[in-house]
């Protein structure tokens, strides 16, 4: 099989190849460049060209090229159209392109290219990776993979350079149209990806237009003016201005020449005045920096290193800020335009020779060839009901950077009738708020043919997942049957302004919970159980519905803790699981305190007590008593067991008790959230 590396950039593209040598080079074009303009020409009579040869049409049929597109993938409508050829979407356009890019390497090595790894901006979503991967299969090549394109230039790293990458590394990559941030961890033969983010809306066109405008300025200021409202000079002004901008690396200063309406000047642009007007744009690439390390927990005091990717980091002024925000001197040793597309022919290589030679499936490498755990940086979730039935929310299911492969189940309750049909319909979403203004819905997917079971009310368990990918997948089974269904993926409604509007007859009031997790921390839960425990909250939080849950943990021992209020805030939950902390004996009453913070509560939410214990309590008639009290405001009481726990105390105090031990306490917790997502518990 003949496979390639392919950097899909959104100003330039490039293919790779493993050359006779076992090394991995970048595949001259038939003209002897290294890389292909990302634009595409369609003449009104059709004539389609690519490359070099669409950028040249540019100053004489502006209107008939397509360039930048790649910020356009996912975006169902067209973003091209040519009179009398029709209407392109971004993916259309970016299936001619790699047409060309696969027959331009076919013409070079002489033979037939089968598969590709094709790389992707870190903060693609699924849609735009979807049409990734069809584009490619558009183009007459099998997909091995998509990767991450800063997990891709590590990839090159460490494999030409020859080097350690180091322990901790931030991958700041800046190309002609988008930018990624992404922190990863290296051991051995393993790269990790901690966390990664980015703007695919940020990149070098930025500078670009920023230098336009200060251009045309300088122009109006001098003949009164605005060249960019002249069709042609601007035009003129698009395909000079990135001249002038690589000019300005190397130099102090620069000249373009601006014609319009008769009147011309030649506009002298100073290093120093192009870093001042862009200065907002580096900004927020610190920003984003600065977030993403965040999300991976470290500072930047914890990296080894910065290694800058992307032909835009070649401007002085990136690599001078990035020492300064940093602390730390850039890696060296790679080409920062060839890396992606290298390290895209490498993991292609790991692909073929693990699937050939090993016959692993896709994702899985033999030891000894470099192995990536890459995550998501998006969020994966479904519109759900607010907690007081008003709106519709995001409901978050999968964290973003969590590694990939991931799979996450969430359980809705569901009511059939006899003889049917019986429907489930879910809208999966990507984004980081519960704010459904801020998320982008990226799929509806159908489950057909449930069955009807007697109680009329039925449990689908649904499986969302991330691919090694990073694209969405989506299963179902019915509890009841045990029976899988197929998830029928349809279009999203051409109208989807009612997710603004009011869930009429869906949820309300009796759908809220307000949950208080209270944990027996006495110094019997030393060592491994107090890291259970916290393992356990953290898997209870993951898997609960925060749009319609409030939180709270409390611990007890001599004394009763509150560590946080209720809230649907996870990172505040995280807080007061982290500040989880040893103290005492069984001397408390838990739910007494918990019962107090919940009775206000009870007209407009379902209040629920969740006690995790190892021992037995000093306070047990205390405890019974409250039990008592709570059964009759309503309020229930879920036990969970462990170690020297008495059972029979926990099932007199409690709606629903457990025993279990260390092993399954986490799946524990996971399955009680699952059961409240459904509307309460109805198994342990």
């Amino acid at each position: 099989m003949r496979y390639i590396g392919i950097d899909l950039g959104t100003t330039y593209s490039a293919v790779s190849i493993i050359d006779n040598y076992g090394k991995a080079t970048i595949l001259p074009t038939p003209s002897g460049a290294r890389l292909t303009p990302s634009a595409v020409y369609i003449g009104d009579n059709g004539d389609c060209r690519v490359g070099e040869e669409a950028k040249d049409m540019m100053q004489d049929e502006p209107n008939n090229v397509a360039t930048f597109f790649k910020r356009h993938m996912g975006e169902a409508d067209p973003c091209f159209f040519v009179e009398g050829q029709g209407e392109f979407t971004a993916a259309d356009l970016q299936s001619i392109l790699l047409t060309r890019l696969r027959e331009q390497a076919e013409q070079v090595l002489g033979e037939k290219v089968e598969a590709a790894v094709i790389t992707v901006p870190a903060y693609f979503n699924d849609l735009q990776r979807n049409e990734t991967v069809r584009a490619g299969e558009r183009a007459g090549m099998q997909v091995l993979r998509i990767i991450n394109e800063p997990t891709a230039a590590a990839l090159c790293y460490a494999s030409s350079t020859g080097k350690s990458l180091g322990n901790r590394v931030l991958v700041y990559d800046l190309g002609g149209g988008t930018f990624d941030v992404t922190v990863l961890e290296v051991s051995g033969d393993c790269i990790t990806v901690l966390a990664t983010g980015g703007d695919h809306h940020l990149g070098g066109k930025d500078w670009d237009d920023m230098l336009i405008a200060y251009v045309s300025d300088v122009f109006r200021a001098e003949h009164g003016i605005d060249p960019r409202e002249d069709f042609e000079a601007y035009t003129d002004m698009l395909y000079n201005i990135e001249k002038l901008k690589i000019q300005l690396s190397s130099r102090e200063s620069a000249s373009i020449s601006v014609y319009s309406a008769g009147k011309r000047a030649r506009v002298e642009v100073t290093r120093a005045k192009f870093e001042e007007i862009t200065s907002h744009l580096m900004s927020s690439t610190q920003a984003k920096a600065d977030e993403v390390l965040a999300q991976a927990g470290l500072q930047w005091s914890d990296l080894d290193g910065v290694l800058l990717v992307g032909g835009s980091t070649k401007m002085p002024m990136v690599e001078n800020w990035v020492r300064q925000f940093s602390g730390k001197e850039p890696l060296r040793g790679i080409n920062v335009d060839e890396a992606v597309c290298l390290g895209a022919v490498l993991q292609a290589q790991i692909e073929v020779e693990s699937r050939r030679t090993f016959g692993l499936p896709q994702g899985q490498v033999p030891q000894g060839m470099m192995r990536i755990n890459d995550v998501m940086s998006h969020s994966l979730g479904a519109v759900a009901v607010a907690q007081d039935g008003s709106c519709f929310v995001n409901s978050i299911i999968i964290g973003r950077n969590k590694p990939i492969p991931v799979v996450q189940q969430r359980a809705f309750k569901h009511r059939t009738r006899p003889g049917g049909p019986n429907q489930l319909e879910v809208y999966l979403t990507q984004g980081e708020t519960h704010d459904i203004a801020d998320i982008v819905v990226i799929g509806r997917y159908q489950f057909n043919d449930i069955e009807h079971v007697g109680t009329g009310e039925t449990i689908i368990d649904i499986n969302y997942s991330y691919d090694i990918n990073g694209i969405v997948q989506v299963s179902a089974l019915q509890r009841e049957t045990g029976r899988w269904l197929q998830p029928v993926k349809v279009p999203l409604p051409e109208d989807m302004s009612w997710l603004y509007g009011s869930p009429q007859g869906m949820g309300g009031a009796s759908g809220r919970l307000s949950i208080i997790i209270t944990v027996d921390l006495s110094y019997s839960m030393m060592g491994s159980p107090l890291a259970k425990a916290q393992e356990a909250a953290r898997e209870f939080v993951r898997t609960i519905d925060m749009s319609r849950a409030l939180v709270s943990i409390h611990q007890f021992s001599d004394t009763v803790q509150p560590l946080c209020e209720l809230t649907d805030d996870p990172r505040v939950l995280e807080r007061a699981i982290r500040n989880m902390s040893l103290e005492g004996a069984n001397l408390a009453n838990p739910l007494k305190e918990a019962s107090e913070v919940l009775e206000p509560r009870l007209a407009d939410s379902k209040p629920v007590i969740i006690v995790l214990t190892d021992g037995r309590w000093t306070s047990k008639n205390r405890a019974i008593k409250t039990s008592d009290r709570c059964r009759n405001l309503g309020i229930d009481i879920i036990a969970i067991g462990f170690g020297s726990a008495d059972k029979e105390f926990l099932e007199r105090i409690s709606t629903i008790s457990s025993m279990t031990d260390l092993d399954h306490l986490v799946e524990q917790f996971g399955t009680i959230a699952q059961e409240l997502n459904t509307g309460g518990i109805t198994r342990l």
